[in-house]
């Protein structure tokens, strides 16, 4: 994490999405150079395609990932979720571009630092939810748990979580510790919708993989939690979750990539 700014990744994948037009606030969500990516990006003076082939499919990846997770979100909510939970919400904008939120309270979970850059980012925008509770919570030594029962999240509410992008940079302890304390929040009828890393890593092969591994300690945020498929499902049925669906980067392109062919390189 930089000190007063949210996290590489977190500003890269706002970019992503900027670029890919599956989020219409976050260019004014990034600054410096990607903020000039961004630009380039959507003005054309670089192609979008130049830039997904140049980033290794990072823009497809987002889009098709972020597709994936509002489609799950607008199905939860049909099926009754009134509160939506953003673990690591980093520079997410849903609460403020998907209308179906507008009778959910959202609470956006992340260390302080990032969310006074993202609130200074946002201004005086006006959500389409309900309405959006920031939980400040280091998790390193707060509670999960209690910060969001002091935030008002109410237990016996139908929630729907989104855990997306951080189960790689936790430790197994972590991942179970967070799922534990989301489950004991989780009223009958809760649904998560949570991405995870698997150790193939990408079809490029175990030197592609060491590369990029090394590449993320490099910006200081290691890739330490990868799970095998088998290995997520019974995580998440040891606490009680039951699998609905469990769809791969290539099932996200194959579904939501509306008949074009995209670079999924990445095994999420």
């Amino acid at each position: 994490m930089r000190e007063g700014k949210p996290s590489f990744t977190a500003a890269a994948v706002a970019a992503a999405r900027a670029v890919a037009g599956v989020d219409p606030l976050a260019p004014s969500l990034v600054e410096g150079t990607l903020s000039w990516v961004v630009r380039a990006g959507r003005t054309g003076m670089v192609p979008a395609a130049a830039l997904n082939v140049a980033t290794l499919g990072l823009l497809d990846h987002i889009e098709m990932r972020t597709r994936a997770i509002d489609t799950a979100v607008r199905e939860g909510v049909a099926a009754g979720a009134a509160q939506l939970v953003l673990l690591g919400a980093g520079l997410d904008a849903r609460a403020w571009r998907m209308h179906e939120l507008a009778d959910v309270h959202v609470f956006e979970v992340d260390p302080p630092s990032t969310q006074a850059y993202k609130r200074s980012r946002i201004g005086a925008r006006r959500p389409e939810a309900k309405d959006v509770t920031f939980v400040s919570v280091d998790f390193a030594r707060d509670s999960l748990q209690d910060e969001l029962a002091r935030a008002g999240h109410d237990p016996e509410a139908v929630t729907f979580w989104i855990w997306e992008g951080v189960t790689p940079y936790l430790p197994l302890e972590a991942i179970r510790a967070t799922l534990s304390d989301m489950a004991s929040r989780s009223a009958a009828g809760s649904r998560l919708a949570v991405t995870y890393a698997t150790p193939l890593a990408t079809p490029l092969g175990p030197t592609f993989t060491r590369v990029a591994l090394a590449g993320f300690r490099l910006v200081g945020e290691e890739i330490v939690g990868q799970l095998s498929t088998d290995a997520m499902h019974a995580e998440l049925a040891n606490v009680g979750f039951r699998v609905l669906d469990d769809a791969s980067a290539r099932d996200w392109a194959g579904r939501f990539g509306r008949g074009r062919p995209r670079l999924m390189l990445v095994d999420e």
